[in-house]
């Protein structure tokens, strides 16, 4: 793909309550951050509440090279917070308040005309646990062009994971990506034998417009089914860790990117590695990656 590729991030946006203060997240926010920065023209489909914390989100994103004229403000409805746990090893947990801003996210005309023109989609899991903006997250991946790259990034966060919220994205999917923990847990959404393998099997049989799964396992790396091969890649080095935030969307958005410029998996793969290993050692899910981990992208 020669051109600027048009790509949307449909999905939750929030602050991440961390012990030391709030920082910007969102698992589709973080991508289309990261999007831009591979030279994507990256949007972002979401909403926050007619409050302080709404402005801020859009002050912030709004100074970063993003579209944002997509993002509804919904009255009397909150920002979404997340109160965030870091572990002694940097991994996070969430807790996640209900009926905030994005559980209400509508539809807009706006959204689908730029559904109709994009080159690549993503879009969660946790953001469909309310069925309006299921909906309206539906309406807009049926908007899109036949040839359009469709990504469903999973983000399982008990309680919210149902078969609901699994199927209509994963129907609609051309790329299922998750991690390894996720996988035996979508298994048992479904019945499933929980077996890695088994497993991708199953999602295949039962999706078949599915092309690929991919499979995050943190320092080991990760596994991309095709459907003709598994292959596997090993991060380099060791890495000082700073938190995990963010760095299944960087090595989402590098996926993205990749597929969208023709790239190999084996090509793909070692990039996404890479980028997701950087923003392991940076506070939060939005750092600045640095020259030599994007211009590959932009060239």
């Amino acid at each position: 793909m020669t051109k600027q590729p048009v790509t949307i991030s449909v999905g939750e946006v929030l602050w991440d309550m961390l012990p030391d203060g709030k920082v910007l997240g969102g698992s589709p926010t973080n991508v289309a951050w990261h999007m831009a920065q591979l030279g994507a023209e990256a949007h972002v489909v979401t909403a926050v509440g007619a409050d302080p914390l709404g402005d801020e989100i859009l002050r912030i994103l709004g100074a970063m090279p993003l579209h944002i004229d997509t993002i509804s403000v919904i009255d009397g409805r909150p920002t979404s917070t997340v109160d965030c746990v870091l572990d002694a090893a940097g991994n996070a947990s969430y807790v996640f308040h209900r009926d905030e801003a994005w559980d209400f996210l509508p539809a807009t005309a706006e959204a689908l005309a730029l559904a109709a023109r994009a080159d690549g989609v993503n879009y969660g899991s946790l953001s469909q646990r309310s069925p309006r903006a299921q909906e309206a997250t539906f309406k807009l991946l049926d908007a899109t062009p036949a040839d359009c790259v469709r990504v469903f990034d999973i983000n399982l966060r008990p309680p919210f994971v149902s078969e609901r919220q699994l199927t209509g994205g994963m129907e609609r999917a051309v790329v299922l990506k998750m991690n390894d923990a996720e996988l035996p847990m979508v298994a048992g959404v479904f019945g499933w034998d929980r077996e890695a393998n088994a497993a991708m099997d199953k999602l295949f049989g039962r999706f078949p417009n599915l092309k690929h799964i991919v499979v995050t396992r943190g320092p080991e790396g990760a596994w991309w089914n095709d459907r003709k091969r598994l292959a596997s890649r090993t991060p380099d080095g060791d890495i000082r860790k700073v938190d995990t935030i963010g760095a299944g969307d960087a090595f989402t958005a590098s996926v993205l990117m990749g597929l969208l410029k023709g790239w190999d998996v084996d090509a793909i793969m070692d990039r996404a590695l890479g980028i997701a290993s950087f923003v392991c050692t940076r506070r939060g899910g939005t750092p600045e990656l640095p020259d030599a981990l994007k211009s590959p992208f932009l060239a």
